[in-house]
């Protein structure tokens, strides 16, 4: 039967979750924390779909207990889904699986997925670089309004030739998302570094529980080694937290940015398809 999942289902959702998916501590804490998950439950959960609904727009993730089940119960949770979608008038969906399952992909051709873009998942496991030449410091919320700025800048042109709206976060956000986004950035402002030069802000990185969640350099200085020297230095920092290594996630089409992580020792360990299906 397909039911709510209850707060004792959670450790096996999560077992279910990393079978395959090398998630980020975040992700699963996310996941810990989910509004609304369905799980597919025979003599133990099969399997189950987690929805994160935000206006006409659902973010939803997909697991099953082993392989031969993701099509038989992976349909059966999608249509308990849609009636939630049509409740909710959700009309954007946009799921993520790992790349080389040919029984994920099945699934999502069959109902309507449409392929968006990939991400790579690197992991670095050496050892720590020599502390580079560059000024660095701690966030403080009075950098929010230069900080939101340039890295929006900076992702823009990534986020465009994916077809990632808004293609300038900063731009297209409402006060309320900005608001909402500056109170977040203060929580983590223990994981954020910000780089300056001459007094200008030259890039930003963050990690936490070494895990690489931002890492951008400024346009106006792109090209002239800051963003090996903002890299290396927070790699050290997440080493720093976990000594066994460091992880990032990179959109595959950032040519640059992939290259700069192969040179300095990370390696893929995963890649993922992201799929979208508008709602008619």
């Amino acid at each position: 039967m397909i039911r709510d999942y209850e707060q004792y289902d959670i450790d096996e959702i999560v077992r279910i979750y990393t079978l395959e998916y090398k998630a980020m501590p975040a992700e699963i804490e996310a996941l810990k924390s989910a509004s609304k998950i369905l799980v597919y439950d025979d003599n133990g959960i099969q399997g189950f779909i987690h929805l994160a609904m935000s206006g006409s727009y659902c973010y939803v993730e997909m697991g099953a207990a082993a392989n031969e089940l993701i099509r038989p119960v992976g349909l059966k949770l999608w249509e308990e889904a849609k009636k939630l979608f049509i409740e909710k008038s959700i009309n954007f969906i946009q799921v993520f699986h790992v790349k080389d399952n040919l029984n994920w992909q099945q699934l999502f051709n069959e109902i309507g997925f449409k392929y968006w873009y990939s991400v790579y998942r690197f992991s670095y496991e050496g050892d720590k670089f020599n502390e580079p030449n560059i000024h660095a410091v701690k966030y403080e919320d009075k950098h929010y309004q230069d900080k939101i700025r340039l890295e929006s800048e900076a992702f823009s042109v990534v986020r465009r030739e994916n077809d990632i709206k808004p293609y300038n976060w900063y731009l297209g956000a409402s006060e309320e998302a900005i608001e909402n986004n500056r109170k977040d950035t203060l929580e983590e402002k223990e994981y954020i570094y910000l780089f300056f030069e001459n007094n200008e802000m030259i890039g930003a990185s963050m990690v936490k529980n070494a895990e690489i969640d931002l890492l951008f350099v400024n346009i106006k200085y792109q090209g002239k080694g800051y963003g090996k020297k903002i890299l290396e230095f927070t790699v050290n920092r997440g080493l720093e937290q976990n000594k066994a290594g460091v992880n990032l996630n990179a959109l595959a089409s950032n040519e640059k940015a992939l290259k700069l992580y192969k040179n300095i020792g990370f390696e893929v360990v995963q890649a993922q398809d992201s799929r979208r299906l508008f709602i008619k």
